[in-house]
């Protein structure tokens, strides 16, 4: 049988009295390359405000997380990402699958507890972001909802920088626009909650790059946060809006990443 290989493992192995060629691998492994169209691509951003350390599960079998020998099982909580390493995907089957997170069973409460459960669609040769979305339910133990993002990577140009946004930032009272605070132009508008952008140009690069975020047609910023990124040409960018409305324990707050792979 052919395996995928998602993570790689050193394995120390102690040899004794073996005859030749017992510790010889002879499984056959599938060579993936970029873009591969027998396959999908896939990476997760847990962006849930008070979620517990996760981890993902393919068609119910484990596909993020490791275990350490001192604390169990590791995974993944608010504002993190996996694989961790810029531009890594997991390749998956292409079509119809089934996602779950779990808490990890390392966790003091609610162990290996199933907190989230949804299809995704994926076509051959794409690259998708999944998103875990919405306030974690402390009572229903659910994370509420999930955004599946295709990484459509747009037509660079090495004199131009482009940006997305994703609005996942929960409770906000309208929809959102993304203006360059210089010049008080709005580069996006009217972004809705679990919904995204698609990508456009900045206009004049070259100026600082602070960006405000603004209830929808006004000029009222939703924070005092903004952020200040220094973007380079050439390069296209997803900018993530997180947090909980009027929360001083998950409250506004950007994240952002290169959008091609």
């Amino acid at each position: 049988m052919k395996k995928i290989c998602y993570i790689f493992f050193a394995i120390a192995i102690a040899f004794t009295a073996c005859k030749k060629g017992d510790l010889v691998e002879s499984t056959p492994y599938t060579k993936i390359n970029v873009g591969d169209p027998a396959y999908s691509f896939l990476r997760f951003i847990n962006v849930t405000p008070g979620s517990p350390n996760i981890n993902f599960y393919l068609n119910d079998v484990r596909i993020t997380g490791a275990y350490n020998a001192l604390s169990g099982e590791t995974g993944f909580g608010y504002n993190t990402i996996f694989p961790n390493l810029s531009g890594q995907y997991l390749p998956i089957t292409l079509g119809t699958n089934k996602i779950d997170a779990k808490i990890v069973s390392s966790a003091t409460v609610d162990k290996s507890l199933n907190v989230l459960s949804t299809n995704i669609n994926t076509n051959g040769g794409r690259y998708y972001t999944l998103f875990t979305t919405g306030s974690y339910n402390t009572t229903d133990k659910k994370i509420p909802s999930s955004y599946l993002l295709e990484e459509v990577k747009p037509v660079l140009d090495t004199t131009k920088v482009f940006v997305r946004m994703v609005n996942l930032y929960t409770g906000a009272p309208t929809n959102i626009d993304l203006v360059q605070k210089a010049t008080g132009q709005v580069i996006i508008s009217n972004i809705a909650f679990n919904a995204a952008s698609g990508f456009v140009e900045i206009p004049l690069p070259g100026q600082a790059n602070i960006y405000q975020f603004n209830n929808a047609g006004t000029t009222t910023p939703i924070s005092t946060t903004n952020l200040t990124a220094t973007l380079t040409k050439g390069q296209a960018y997803t900018f993530i809006l997180r947090g909980i409305a009027g929360s001083t324990t998950t409250p506004f707050g950007i994240s952002y990443y290169t959008s091609f792979y």
